[in-house]
């Protein structure tokens, strides 16, 4: 058992050494883990520092975004509201060209009919019927018919 005990001691002695040699170094024991403290202490504020500007900027953003939506909704509503006013065009357009055309159709037929009708009287001009002039030929005059002057009538005295 001798043996047994030495190899125990040599195996406690080994835990007991390892355990030491992990552990960190500290020269002054307590000095360097207040440096850590301090350390941690700075970036800590500086992380909070970082989080209160990136919150600021977020709350920024997000009214930003808030102003972007309403303007996407009142741009919405006026693309709503031009589409209408050109459907409402397009179809007034569509009427007055309709209306144009049945116009058109109206002049070309009447120029038609002209056409005709200056067509008969050439021809009819050209077959030598005699014609008929629209002015009277006399120059003179014909007097009008007096009438007597009617006679007045007094009134009786009272």
């Amino acid at each position: 058992m001798s043996r047994f005990r030495q190899a125990a001691g040599v195996v406690i002695v080994s835990l007991f050494g390892l355990w030491g040699c992990t552990r960190a170094p500290s020269p002054d024991g307590n000095g360097a883990t207040a440096e850590k403290v301090k350390a941690l202490e700075t970036k800590m504020a500086r992380l909070e520092d970082d989080f209160r500007s990136a919150s600021s900027a977020r709350d920024q953003l997000s009214k930003k975004l808030l102003a972007a939506e309403e303007g996407r909704l009142a741009l919405q509503g006026q693309v709503t509201r031009m589409t209408q006013e050109m459907k409402a065009k397009d179809e007034q357009l569509q009427s007055r060209t309709t209306e144009r055309d049945q116009v058109t159709g109206q002049y070309k037929s009447f120029r038609d009919g002209l056409k005709e009708l200056l067509a008969k009287a050439e021809e009819g001009k050209s077959e030598g019927s005699p014609t008929v002039p629209a002015i009277p030929t006399s120059n003179i005059k014909p007097e009008l018919p007096t009438v007597p002057a009617l006679p007045t009538v007094s009134e009786p005295p009272k």
